[in-house]
């Protein structure tokens, strides 16, 4: 298997939206791929994402925790 790098940017705040994207990336880097994720537009509002149904906040500490990356634009 080889090593990618993977660049995601999310230029939403619907929280189905931004949970998928995350989870993708959470999936990546388990596979041992470097990802960095770009916040664009209403992107950057992804610290104030609450929804029942989807947990943005948990899957972006895990993303966090697994190193990867996170840059506001």
């Amino acid at each position: 298997m080889f090593h990618v790098n993977i660049g995601i940017i999310i230029q939403s705040n619907e929280p189905e939206i931004v949970w998928n994207a995350i989870r993708f990336a959470n999936t990546a880097l388990n596979a041992n791929h470097a990802v960095k994720i770009f916040l664009l537009g209403k992107g950057v509002e992804l610290e104030q994402i609450t929804n029942d149904k989807f947990d943005v906040q948990s899957v972006v500490r895990t993303f966090l925790e697994k190193k990867g990356e996170m840059q506001h634009a």
